[in-house]
């Protein structure tokens, strides 16, 4: 899907990726950091499956 307008700030996209992906290039490096740090708050170590604080 092709995108005129930034998901997140709404500016306009002009270059081809930036259209691609729905984000202008800076937007797009704080989507990354933001599921990064999403995937970061969300793991598990051995030690929390051992204590039983693992979600089932």
């Amino acid at each position: 899907m092709q995108h005129t307008e930034c998901a997140t700030c709404g500016r306009k996209l002009k270059d081809k990726k930036s259209i691609e992906r729905g984000y202008g290039p800076v937007c797009y490096d704080k989507h990354l950091q933001a599921i990064e740090e999403e995937f970061e708050r969300n793991q598990m170590t051995i030690y929390d499956v051992i204590e039983g604080e693992a979600y089932v």
